[in-house]
C-alpha cells in the first residue's frame, strides 16, 4: 500500500542519492583545482573533500536502513 510517509521516505533517499552525487562531483572538481593550481593547503583540501563525501554516502547509507 502506498501512503504519503513511504512516498516521503522515497524522495528524501532519492534526495540524498542526488546529494552523494554532488559530493562526488565536488571531489572531481577538487582534483583538477588542485592540479591546476599549486597551493600549500592542497593536501587539507583534498582531505575535506573525501571527508565531505565519505559523511554524504555514510548519511545515505543511515538513511537506507533506519527509513
Amino acid at each position: 500500500m502506498i501512503t504519503l510517509l513511504l512516498i516521503f521516505k522515497i524522495l528524501i533517499v532519492i534526495l540524498l542519492l542526488v546529494y552523494v552525487i554532488f559530493a562526488g562531483l565536488m571531489m572531481v572538481q577538487i582534483k583538477a583545482m588542485t592540479k591546476a593550481v599549486s597551493m600549500k593547503d592542497d593536501f587539507t583540501i583534498r582531505w575535506i573533500g573525501i571527508l565531505h563525501f565519505g559523511f554524504a554516502i555514510l548519511v545515505l547509507l543511515m538513511a537506507i536502513f533506519i527509513l
